[in-house]
């Protein structure tokens, strides 16, 4: 994680030193009346990790805070607390922030524990400089399992936060609660024996003829669990492992690729909160329209070399079309093979100029955003 520490004493920038000799990917700010001391006594390193800024703490806030996905305060609690009151939005957007006193003798996990990674941040630099990490998150400290950090671990989206926020409740107070992977994800959190209270389930027919009072369901299907538990607490977490191959006709707007991409996927009984990336033919760099249609819908768009797609076996439709035209043996649903690496259980689908196929990551291993991650063998 790329974090950003701050600091405006002299002593918290000889605890900031310690954060940046950990390893790469911090950066400190300290304030520019520190400039003439950095050859002289401060030890501060000449290079881009660190930087001054002059003006107000909230000026410089304000500036770098869509910069980072973690932020270390070294200073007091209160005055973190005043700074970033106008900044924070929603756990699901928040940075991780910790704020660490001067001493070094607490990392106190401040926001954004789970899904921004707060609370692990806090460990991390407790193990480098020595301090106790404060967590005061409910689930951690009952040792029980947290649906937002299973969401973390799997890359996915929480689909309802006050779902969320009943079923941890249900969880920390012991509640018999079940747990529902149908996707295959295997989160780290799920292995090995857990809390009694916690039971794993193999089908939502099971868990909604359990007697749970709470659910933990992983799934990239559109399900009515509302109606199949009535009563009871349940959160839908979404993982990342659908990708949408997609082919359009030159000049396709982004309306109507947008339009068909997420038609084809309510269709399919699927979220769009799964859909990992777009993927296409090389040859599609161009089309503007395709470019802001994933801009749109906030995907992140692949191409696929031509002779990538003709090795990939076993597409079920291949057309004439786009080996007359583009050398391919189809765009949609060999590129959604290629990146996924997986299944199609949605074959192409063609609605005006825009083709539209999708594939699953199988099993358990699962993409996010460039990362691949295996949960286990």
């Amino acid at each position: 994680m790329n974090i950003a520490v701050i600091t405006v004493t002299q002593r918290g920038m000889a605890l900031g030193q310690k954060i940046l000799g950990s390893g790469p990917g911090a950066v400190l700010y300290v304030p520019e009346r520190y400039v003439s001391s950095t050859g002289s006594g401060q030890g501060l390193p000449s290079s881009d990790r660190v930087r001054f800024f002059s003006g107000a703490l909230k000026a410089l806030l304000a500036e770098i805070y869509p910069q980072y996905p973690g932020f270390v305060f070294l200073m007091a609690t209160g005055i973190v607390v005043r700074l970033i009151a106008e900044f924070i939005k929603d756990k699901r957007v928040d940075p991780a922030i910790v704020v660490m006193d001067i001493a070094g003798q607490f990392a106190i996990s401040l926001v954004s524990g789970h899904l921004g990674g707060a609370n692990a941040l806090a460990r991390r630099l407790a193990a480098i400089t020595g301090a106790t990490a404060v967590v005061t998150t409910g689930t951690d400290l009952c040792g029980t399992i947290a649906p937002d950090l299973i969401a973390m671990e799997i890359g996915g989206e929480v689909d309802d936060c006050e779902g969320m926020k009943r079923v941890s409740t249900a969880l920390v107070d012991g509640e018999p609660t079940g747990v529902l992977d149908v996707s295959g994800v295997d989160p780290p959190s799920l292995r090995g024996p857990l809390k009694s209270h916690v039971e794993r389930f193999d089908s939502l027919e099971a868990l909604a003829a359990s007697a749970v009072s709470a659910a933990i369901v992983i799934t990239n299907r559109l399900f009515d669990l509302t109606a199949a538990m009535p009563g009871k607490a349940v959160v839908i977490l979404r993982p990342k492992n659908l990708v949408v191959g997609v082919g359009c006709n030159c000049g396709a707007s982004a309306e109507e690729i947008a339009h068909a991409i997420q038609r084809v996927l309510a269709d399919a009984g699927l979220s769009i909160k799964s859909v990992w990336c777009l993927a296409t033919v090389e040859a599609k760099q161009g089309e503007a329209g395709l470019q802001e249609a994933a801009r749109r819908l906030s995907f992140p768009l692949q191409f696929c070399t031509k002779e990538t797609l003709n090795r990939v076996a076993h597409v079920p439709n291949p057309s004439e079309a786009p080996m007359k035209y583009i050398g391919v043996q189809g765009v949609a649903e060999p590129s959604a093979l290629l990146v996924s690496g997986g299944r199609l259980v949605v074959e192409k689908v063609k609605s005006g100029n825009v083709t539209v196929a999708v594939a699953e990551m199988q099993g358990r291993e699962y993409r996010v955003l460039g990362w691949r991650g295996h949960g286990g063998a």
